[in-house]
């Protein structure tokens, strides 16, 4: 089982593998998940490269099945030794980054992509509460706060 962290670089990991289609970051993305999944074999390496070229091919890129890439990293990740699973949760967590750090070209309106229950923001995030009501904004990078604190509230 992947830790949380793990798990959710991988869903990341689907999210861009949906917003990289169609952009001219597309080849060079699509050729590192395929080195990335196929682990040095050439057989898996082909089969990835299929199916991504299946997901850019969608007509509508927020369309493709982000759950499923997700789960193909999920399972690279699951399958790797601890020290291979490091190194693949490195490339693939710069990736991610490669694709999030990219700036949409002028008029673009660029892409945002959120798996169910997700929330996706292209640009800067303010999350603000008025007249009385509640604001929250979690982010998780790496292992959550064992005790969280509750806004309003002096930690317990």
């Amino acid at each position: 089982m992947l830790t949380e962290s793990l798990a959710a670089l991988a869903a990341a990991g689907g999210t861009a593998v949906v917003s990289a289609a169609g952009t001219e970051l597309w080849e060079t993305f699509r050729s590192r998940v395929a080195t990335l999944l196929g682990r040095g074999n050439d057989a898996t390496e082909r089969i990835t490269l299929e199916r991504l070229d299946r997901t850019a091919a969608e007509l509508e890129p927020a369309a493709a099945d982000a759950s499923a890439w997700a789960s193909r990293f999920s399972d690279a990740l699951e399958e790797a030794s601890p020290e291979e699973q490091e190194r693949l949760a490195a490339q693939l967590q710069e990736l991610v980054d490669r694709i999030n750090s990219r700036q949409p070209a002028a008029g673009s309106g660029g892409i945002a992509v959120a798996g169910p229950g997700g929330v996706a923001v292209n640009g800067p995030n303010r999350v603000e509460a008025r007249d009385g009501g509640y604001a929250a904004n979690v982010q998780h990078f790496g292992s959550p706060s064992e005790n969280p604190t509750v806004p309003g509230r002096p930690p317990a």
